[in-house]
C-alpha cells in the first residue's frame, strides 16, 4: 500500500501530521474526519527502496554473453547542451553536503542544550535550513517523530544523508539517554570528517 502523510487541524486548533498507509487519498481524508480532524493535506510519499543487493543471475548473464563473444559496446558520448549545463548545477546545489550535517548536528546540539525536545528542535532547524533538498527531509523526520518514532528510526530512512555510525551514535544516544553527550560526540567527528576531507 501507498505511504501519505497527512496534516490535520483538531478541535483545539493545533496541526497534526503524520504518516499512514492506505489505498487513497480519499479514504484517509474519510478515516481523518472519522477520528474528529479536519484534514488540511494529504500527499502521497515517494516509495522507499533498499538499495539493491547484487544479483547473481545478471552475473550469469554476464558471463554467457562474455562465452558467446558478443561484446558490450560504450555508449559514444554526446553534446551537452547549455540549458542541460544549468539544470546539472541546479541538482549539484541542491545536493545535501557535509557542511549541511554539520551545520545541523551544531544547531541540533545547542537547541538540545537549551532543553527543546526533538520536535521543537527540528522545527526551528527546518526553519533556518536553506537546502530545499535537506529540508525535506527534516520535515519527514519531524512527521516521524510526531507519530511516535524515535530519532535514529527515523534517520535510517536517509541512509545515504546520514553516515551509518551518525545513525548509530544517535540510536545509542536515545535508548540509553544520554543522547546530549552524543549530539556532541558526532558534532565533534562530523567536523573532524569534515577537515580530514
Amino acid at each position: 500500500m501507498p505511504l501519505y502523510m497527512y496534516r490535520a487541524l483538531t478541535t483545539d486548533g493545533h496541526i497534526v501530521k503524520n504518516r499512514i498507509e492506505d489505498t487513497s487519498k480519499s479514504s484517509i481524508i474519510k478515516r481523518i474526519k472519522r477520528n474528529g480532524l479536519t484534514p488540511i493535506s494529504v500527499v502521497q510519499l515517494k516509495a522507499r527502496t533498499q538499495k539493491n543487493k547484487k544479483n547473481i543471475n545478471n552475473v550469469e548473464k554476464m558471463l554467457e554473453n562474455l562465452n558467446n563473444g558478443s561484446v558490450i559496446k560504450k555508449p559514444t558520448k554526446r553534446k551537452v547542451s547549455t540549458k542541460e549545463k544549468l539544470a546539472n548545477t541546479l541538482v549539484k546545489s541542491n545536493r545535501i553536503t557535509s557542511k549541511d550535517i554539520i551545520v545541523f548536528t551544531q544547531k541540533f546540539y545547542l537547541l538540545k542544550k537549551a532543553n527543546f525536545n526533538n520536535i521543537h528542535a527540528l522545527s526551528t532547524i527546518i526553519e533556518s535550513t536553506e537546502n530545499p533538498k535537506f529540508k525535506e527531509i527534516l520535515e519527514d523526520m519531524q512527521a516521524g517523530l510526531e507519530s511516535g518514532e524515535n530519532m535514529y528510526s527515523t534517520m535510517e530512512y536517509y541512509q545515504d544523508v546520514f553516515p551509518y555510525i551518525y545513525i548509530n551514535m544517535i540510536r545509542v544516544g536515545e535508548l540509553s539517554r544520554f543522547f546530549d553527550t552524543i549530539t556532541t560526540t558526532s558534532s565533534k567527528i562530523s567536523r573532524r570528517n569534515r577537515c580530514n576531507k
